[in-house]
């Protein structure tokens, strides 16, 4: 392990490593552009939302029949639909020829065999939607798959992307991954505004929005994480949180507001590339810098940083810092490959992705779910999204309080029991209500599991492998969640309970993989390869994590500073972090 005169924190720490340049730099991205990205991410979803419909049956003038009900009655078949009920058929009609319109309706009688496909067209219900891509160009029944299949496609994208952003994160740097995000996602959703009577063209532009799905909030993220001191991870990764939700709460506003899918998408995307013109803050990782030996450009955003935080000064250079971090270069990165480099770092990656896998599975089914529930779409999808917030402060202070590995399980259980309860008593119509509550709750369970993971993610990997790391659990993800929205399909055409089947054994199986993972609270982000295959090592399974002891000593002797001139005798301040298996390892 590095001795205390080439710790990368304790640079940090004299250019401020908890300043007006952190909080501000969290406000902007991990909060401000996280919000717009969200919405932009997420539009796709209520764009494509399939409101109630019906075949339209011309002929209610011709008998004067102003209760649309009865033509109904008159008119469509009866079906079950995916909770047992008894309605009136989504895609069929009854074949009413000439011989029907020359008598009176209630004289009318049907076979089977005048039962049909839809042959003048659909009517749909416009309470919440005036116009979207479904309305317009028909996208049910023999067309049904279109909407499913779309939300296949940008899961596939977001597979390619990560990919290719995640190991350029690590290669080519945090910020100009940031950058590209917001390009590639803004060109996407644009283009789908104007190609949606163009099938082929809609799903490409919609796969290219979907490639930075996940790098857009990985970057900003890392960075922030890698200038900031341990204890405010957990803060940080909460404000992005908060940031999230905020963005999935605006969104079905705006589409309630507007009613048309153009306009909607128009306003959620197009303020997110201000945030590519704010250069004071929009920093490269010096951390990251570093570890690819880049020392004039760590020093530049060393000064950035400690100018915003009021140090006018700083007590090294560029040369101080080659000769203290230059054991942290890192020359050689293989990509993906690096993340199985060791028993251990294998290990760790296999659970981190099966925790990905989990939440992603989850939480994307439910977000679909959301916006296709009986009641108001865009309330159902602000009530799970509202309930992000209170998921984001509950998971910051438990996983600040009793570790990641202890949270992310206890979440998991409780996901678990209530999704079982869940298939008992959601086919019931009289049900609704509390169907709802405990819907939202398992969304509850799932955002603070997201955001355990999330945090773990970021912490057991090095820094020249961490946007991978990160991308590598969401590859894995969204190879398993293209499920997801199949698993919709299938509850809400056949049997609602399907979803919640799912969800609740898969996230049984997530609890064994968040109780394998090591815990990272109180520990050093890893800098090396090295240093990541020996993390929690000599952790205890059994075991809650224990917070530094803080002590301070007089030092009698005369130090040299790192500029080679006299410090004067002062207090210091001694820092003991309990290692389980290990003797305490004091770091001055």
């Amino acid at each position: 392990m590095d001795t205390p005169d080439d710790s990368y924190d304790e640079i940090m720490a004299q250019a401020g490593n908890d300043g007006k340049f952190q909080r501000r730099y969290n406000l902007l991205f991990n909060f401000g552009a996280i919000c717009f990205a969200s919405m932009s991410y997420m539009s796709i979803i209520l764009a494509l939302n399939k409101p109630p419909h019906n075949c339209f049956v011309p002929g209610m003038e011709q008998y004067n029949i102003t209760d649309a009900n009865l033509w109904k009655n008159l008119t469509l078949p009866r079906e079950t639909d995916n909770r047992g009920q008894l309605g009136y058929s989504k895609c069929q009609m009854y074949n009413i020829t000439e011989q029907h319109l020359q008598r009176h309706y209630s004289e009318w009688s049907f076979a089977s065999s005048d039962i049909i496909d839809c042959a003048y067209g659909y009517e749909y219900d416009r309470t919440y939607y005036d116009r979207t891509p479904i309305t317009e160009y028909d996208w049910i029944c023999d067309k049904g798959f279109r909407e499913t299949n779309i939300f296949i496609y940008n899961r596939l994208g977001e597979l390619f992307g990560t990919v290719i952003f995640g190991h350029l994160g690590d290669t080519l740097g945090r910020r100009p991954v940031f950058y590209l995000s917001i390009l590639i996602i803004t060109v996407g959703r644009l283009v789908s505004m104007f190609t949606a009577a163009y099938y082929v063209v809609f799903c490409i532009a919609a796969v290219v929005g979907s490639l930075t799905a996940h790098s857009i909030f990985q970057a900003p993220l890392i960075i922030a994480m890698e200038i900031s001191k341990s204890e405010r991870r957990g803060h940080i990764s909460m404000m992005q949180c908060i940031g999230w939700t905020t963005g999935l709460c605006i969104l079905p506003m705006v589409f309630w507001a507007t009613k048309d899918w153009f306009w909607a998408l128009l306003i959620v995307t197009m303020p997110i590339v201000l945030f590519m013109f704010i250069p004071s803050y929009t920093i490269e990782s010096p951390r990251w810098l570093a570890t690819r030996g880049n020392y004039r450009e760590a020093m530049v955003q060393f000064r950035k940083i400690a100018t915003i935080n009021g140090i006018r000064e700083l007590a090294f250079d560029e040369r101080v810092l080659e000769k203290r971090l230059a054991n942290h270069r890192t020359d050689k990165v293989y990509g993906l490959a690096s993340l199985f480099n060791g028993w251990r770092m294998a290990k760790n990656t296999m659970l981190v992705i099966l925790c990905w896998t989990v939440c992603s599975v989850t939480y994307f089914t439910l977000v679909l779910l959301s916006s296709r529930m009986d009641g108001n779409p865009f309330l159902n999808f602000m009530y799970q999204g509202l309930i992000e917030v209170p998921a984001a402060f509950a998971g910051q202070r438990a996983a600040d309080r009793f570790g990641r590995r202890a949270t992310n399980a206890m979440a998991l259980c409780c996901a678990t029991a209530v999704c079982l309860v869940l298939v008992l008593i959601v086919r019931d119509p009289a049900n609704e209500m509390a169907a709802t509550v405990l819907t939202t709750f398992v969304k509850f369970c799932i955002s603070i599991t997201f955001f355990g993971v999330n945090l773990q993610s970021i912490e057991i990997y090095p820094t020249c492998l961490r946007q991978t790391g990160m991308a590598v659990g969401t590859i894995a993800a969204t190879i398993f969640g293209i499920v997801g929205p199949y698993v919709v399909h299938l509850g809400t055409e056949y049997d609602v309970r399907y979803p919640f089947l799912v969800m609740g054994l898969s996230s049984a199986v997530g609890i064994l993989a968040a109780l394998f993972l090591p815990e990272t609270l109180h520990q050093s982000l890893p800098n090396t390869i090295e240093e990541a295959q020996k993390f929690g090592k000599n952790q205890r399974f059994w075991s809650l994590p224990k917070a530094p002891q803080v002590t301070r000593e007089a030092d009698s002797n005369t130090d040299k500073r790192h500029d080679g001139s006299d410090a004067k005798p002062e207090e210091s301040i001694r820092l003991t972090v309990p290692v389980e298996g290990e003797e305490a390892v004091g770091r001055k």
